[in-house]
């Protein structure tokens, strides 16, 4: 999934600078040129809400694990009932369909999220030697 990296830059980026500007302006800059290439959607609103949570949840949620499983069963929750919203259909049908995919999400955004705290602490590593 295309937003998977947006996710876990988003989730880590607390850890790697305190401006808070920064923390929410990179994501969400970042989501937007995805978007011009690939072309805006009707759940944007939600989506870049999910996005702005994941930051939320890198500030205050130290243990990146749980930060992600919440960060996607917010997601889950959020946008699927945005598709319900405008698309209409059972809701429940609708959040049993979306499973396998929020479930590579998950996934993808925990191996994505690990890359990146690697590379954190190497860097920083590096940074002060």
């Amino acid at each position: 999934m295309n937003i998977t990296p947006l996710f876990a830059i988003a989730l880590l980026l607390p850890s790697v600078t305190k401006n808070h500007n920064i923390q929410y302006f990179i994501p969400v800059s970042l989501m937007l040129v995805k978007d011009i290439f690939l072309g805006f959607h009707g759940l944007m609103i939600p989506v870049y809400s999910c996005l702005l949570i994941f930051v939320l949840l890198g500030r205050y949620i130290s243990n990146t694990i749980l930060a992600t499983f919440l960060g996607v069963l917010i997601w889950h929750i959020v946008v699927n009932f945005a598709v319900w919203l405008s698309y209409g259909g059972n809701l429940l049908q609708i959040y049993i369909q979306a499973i396998p995919f929020d479930l590579n999400l998950l996934v993808s955004t925990l191996i994505c999220v690990m890359i990146g705290k690697l590379c954190i602490k190497y860097y920083y590593h590096y940074l002060y030697y």
